[in-house]
């Protein structure tokens, strides 16, 4: 199997923590049962907000450059970090550069499918298979 972001419809998350969700494997997808892949997609001067997980999240900076944000410490991120955020622990990501961060995000256990998360799943389901 073989998933392209680009070929994932993306769903914005609303202000003021603006930001693009793209789901490429979710439980609700039927391509996985354990798990959560996600790109997401921060503009400049936005942010994910702070907030908690049950499980753990692993994002990995493709591009673009900002902070995490974990229990209060701030650390500057930049292309191939990786930022680990522990279940339970809040976290936020903010982007503090010119241009879009772009995160991989995965989640163990899989997310749970509400708000925007929920939205990017359906929209997810409208992907045209690549063969």
């Amino acid at each position: 199997m073989i998933k392209k972001g680009f070929n994932v419809p993306g769903v914005k998350a609303p202000r003021p923590n603006e930001r693009m969700l793209k789901v490429l494997m979710s439980p609700e997808l039927g391509d996985t049962n354990d798990l959560t892949i996600l790109i997401s997609i921060i503009p400049p001067g936005s942010t994910t907000g702070l907030h908690t997980h049950h499980g753990d999240e692993y994002m990995y900076v493709v591009s673009g450059r900002g902070e995490s944000i974990e229990n209060g410490q701030v650390s500057p991120i930049e292309p191939d970090s990786l930022i680990v955020a522990c279940g339970g622990n809040e976290h936020g990501i903010r982007n503090t550069g010119d241009e879009s961060l772009k995160l991989f995000c995965i989640f163990c256990p899989a997310l749970e499918p509400v708000g925007c998360f929920l939205e990017a799943i359906e929209a997810a389901k409208t992907e045209t298979p690549v063969k």
